[in-house]
């Protein structure tokens, strides 16, 4: 840990002054937002009669609905993605980097952690299937695998950002009004119309809309024409057009699923989703002044720094963590710890021993892991092919995790599950992405002599 803070220092001093401070501070607090809410909305409850309820908190928060746009941080990441990516595509097209080597160096560096997390659920759930009960153990993988369902779209994104760039160059802020029309058209067929399926396509539209802001935000950035003003109106003017469609019930209040509250905003997106991205760019830039003063610090820019370089593997763990105290609470002194009943004034005094624990086994989970995402493999591109290839399969197998899992309630996993696990371990391999070299790059170990 020392070493990997003293290279991050060395990063932190290095930073340029060209770079966008507030953007990889606003990662670092979406991740964080994400965290501390997946670990807050888990209620677990053993009964008197001893019978075991996995429940989201926000079935019984008043007014929970309401209170998740200021949880549903998603769209801080396509934001600030679709920001990186222009600033990256800009040295491509500047000839410093060849297309294909930046689509491979943002492809492994998102994959390539997720194969450990993958491959150790599965050996989980085989190795424990004999030993706790099927439907117990399939809804511990599933919450574990969770946060991959984000990488199918944003690897998807990421892979298509030269040519989604290249159309934003050319179309420029018309081709948000394209993507918009797209996905306010889905949703009329599927609200209005109901028809079937159609959803699903807004995980490509409303995304590349957030996505493709990020663009227009890189693109006036250097043009110095973003004014906290202008991000104060446009977050007042997006949340009151959130407020107008949710009240009207044209969309669910809730921007992320609710068991049992019937449609969803998030499962596949809708485009007030896009609207509460809109709200949250608006104070990211409406913020700026404030929060560049704060990163002119150097210890405040510095934990940034460190906390950006583990933020993956934090983002992949953290709901690993959770299903294994869960796990080992459930199983003893009888499950003692989890027989307070959630939402009394005692369940919210124990939140923050709730906390503490998982952040212990989180912060474990990372000293062990971390070392995938910070040696990321560094070898030129594949052939083309290869890395199309690479893409299809992991940005698919992704897709096909959140949705199907990697095991079943049968406490085993079936032929569908390996296929998924090994369409990941495929793709990692056309891409480079398998997690083999290891620490960070200024690692002494990983210093080459001179002239090897």
């Amino acid at each position: 840990m020392g070493k990997y803070l003293a290279h991050t220092a060395r990063l932190a001093a290095a930073t340029p002054s060209s770079r966008n401070r507030v953007v990889d501070s606003w990662r670092v607090l979406a991740i964080l937002l994400v965290v501390c809410g997946h670990w807050l909305a888990v209620s677990i409850w053993v009964k008197p009669d001893d019978s075991r309820h996995f429940l989201n908190s926000l079935e019984w928060v008043p007014y929970a609905g309401w209170l998740t746009w200021l949880f549903q941080v998603m769209p801080v990441f396509f934001l600030a993605g679709g920001y990186a990516n222009a600033r990256g595509l800009g040295k491509v097209a500047a000839g410093k980097q060849a297309v294909w080597d930046w689509v491979t160096q943002r492809a492994r560096r998102l994959f390539t952690p997720v194969i450990p997390l993958l491959l150790l659920w599965v050996v989980l759930t085989q190795a424990l299937g004999r030993v706790l009960p099927a439907d117990a153990l399939h809804t511990g993988a599933v919450i574990a695998t969770m946060p991959i369902w984000f990488l199918a779209v944003y690897l998807g994104l990421t892979a298509l950002a030269p040519l989604t760039h290249a159309w934003w160059r050319l179309w420029g802020s018309w081709s948000l009004l394209a993507l918009a029309g797209a996905a306010g058209a889905v949703d009329v067929l599927r609200f209005v119309f109901d028809v079937p399926g159609v959803g699903w396509m807004n995980f490509v539209f409303v995304w590349a809309f957030v996505h493709q802001i990020g663009y227009w935000w890189s693109e006036r950035d250097d043009l110095g024409r973003v004014t906290p003003r202008a991000g104060w109106l446009l977050a007042a003017a997006a949340l009151a057009l959130l407020i107008a469609v949710t009240w009207a019930d044209w969309y669910p209040v809730a921007m992320v699923t609710i068991p049992g509250a019937g449609e969803s905003n998030m499962t596949p997106p809708t485009f007030a989703v896009a609207i509460l991205g809109m709200v949250q760019f608006g104070v990211m830039i409406g913020t700026r002044p404030a929060v560049r003063r704060w990163l002119g610090r150097a210890g405040a820019w510095r934990a940034v720094v460190a906390f950006a370089g583990l933020a993956m593997t934090v983002f992949l763990w953290h709901l690993t963590a959770m299903a294994l105290v869960a796990g080992l609470g459930l199983s003893t002194f009888d499950g003692a710890v989890f027989r307070v009943e959630p939402g009394t004034t005692l369940w919210w005094a124990t939140r923050p021993v709730w906390y503490l624990v998982l952040g212990l086994v989180t912060l474990g989970l990372v000293a062990v892991f971390a070392r995938f995402e910070l040696g990321v493999n560094r070898a030129p591109a594949p052939p083309p092919w290869m890395v199309l290839a690479g893409v299809v399969l992991a940005a698919g197998s992704s897709a096909a995790i959140a949705l199907v899992g990697i095991n079943t309630t049968e406490a085993r996993t079936g032929p569908a599950q390996w296929a998924i696990t090994a369409a990941a371990v495929a793709g990692a391999t056309l891409l480079g992405a398998l997690p083999i070299r290891i620490g960070h790059a200024d690692h002494p170990r990983r210093r080459r002599r001179p002239g090897v």
